[in-house]
């Protein structure tokens, strides 16, 4: 399960554990991020992340007795001591009880989103306005818009997923008693 129903974020996780294992079944639910609607930091995003992931996998135990996985991803700011902006994300996968972090890859932000981004608004909303976009953060997100479509929101949380999985895809070099079976419902 999928701590939100951001097509974005749903369809590089159903994409991976598709490609680990074809019938996954992967559900995306909006569950509470406990943090503010745009992060700011690595603590408050990472925090956003498991809240996500933990909620999710909390929902999946409830509709299934095995095998219930929970995946959060949380979009957020940092900035320097520079003053710089960067644009980031954290990946949360939950599973019997253990917890896994991954900290994805980072873009500077263009300061005058940044400015707006540290006077409260969600970054998102910010790139709509500046844009004249609706839901960019569901589609391409900044990453496609800021990159002219080089990578997009997607391929920053597929790659951060798959980087996050490793420890439960080769448990033994990790110091896991066993490796983690490859869900078939998510």
């Amino acid at each position: 399960m999928v701590g939100s129903q951001n097509p974005a974020k749903v369809r590089p996780v159903q994409e991976v554990f598709g490609q680990l294992q074809p019938p996954a079944v992967v559900m995306g639910q909006n569950v509470p991020s406990g943090v503010p609607d745009q992060p700011l930091g690595e603590e408050e995003t990472r925090r956003g992340a498991v809240n996500r992931a933990w909620a999710a996998v909390k929902l999946a135990e409830a509709e299934q007795s095995a095998d219930a996985w929970g995946v959060g991803l949380e979009g957020g700011v940092r900035i320097d001591a520079d003053g710089n902006g960067w644009l980031f994300g954290m990946v949360a996968v939950a599973h019997t009880g253990r917890l896994e972090t991954v900290r994805t890859a980072e873009m500077r932000l263009p300061p005058p989103v940044l400015a707006r981004v540290q006077g409260g608004e969600e970054l998102g909303s910010v790139m709509d306005a500046l844009l004249g976009t609706v839901d960019v953060k569901r589609g391409v997100g900044s990453v496609g818009v800021l990159t002219a479509g080089l990578t997009d929101r997607a391929d920053v949380w597929r790659l951060g997923l798959a980087l996050a999985l490793a420890s439960f895809l080769t448990a033994e070099l990790y110091g896991f008693d066993q490796q983690i079976r490859v869900p078939s419902m998510l």
